[in-house]
């Protein structure tokens, strides 16, 4: 696991925040991404007296306000596709149907493996006509974290 540069990791995580908001081609403006870091559970997380912890991963959230399910289902479908074609891995996808009032999409790029690698998640909530979306970096370690 790499050691955190934090100005890598947020530089990518931006880009890849905005590799999703063209795809969706939404032709409205998201909030501004809101987040910060979270411990990777899925390794041993070490707790410092700060209170930082390692590793961890830093999310941004978001969302596009005025997007009827007519304009909100399209813009999935519009991520979907350019997903699939950069070779990004669907991890999930369920449509609104049977009586769901959310259409789900959630993958990763193509260079993810557990904990390594960008994520997204990406929801249409059609009783709120919005578009709810997050985005994930890599797990990295604190400097101050000396294990491997």
């Amino acid at each position: 696991m790499t050691v955190a540069d934090e100005k890598k990791l947020s530089d990518g995580l931006d880009a890849f925040f905005y590799k999703i908001i063209h795809a969706l081609d939404a032709r409205k403006d998201a909030t501004a991404p809101t987040g910060g870091s979270a411990p990777c559970d899925q390794f041993d997380v070490r707790y410092f007296e700060d209170g930082e912890f390692s590793p961890y991963n830093i999310a941004s959230f978001s969302s596009i306000d005025g997007m009827p399910p007519d304009r909100a289902v399209p813009a999935v479908m519009r991520l979907k596709a350019y997903a699939e074609r950069s070779g990004w891995a669907i991890s999930s996808f369920r449509p609104a149907t049977g009586g769901r009032t959310i259409t789900e999409l959630a993958g990763h790029a193509s260079n993810y493996r557990y904990g390594y690698g960008y994520g997204f998640r990406v929801e249409a909530l059609h009783d709120a006509n919005r578009i709810v979306l997050s985005v994930g970096s890599d797990c990295v370690r604190d400097p101050r974290d000396h294990r491997r």
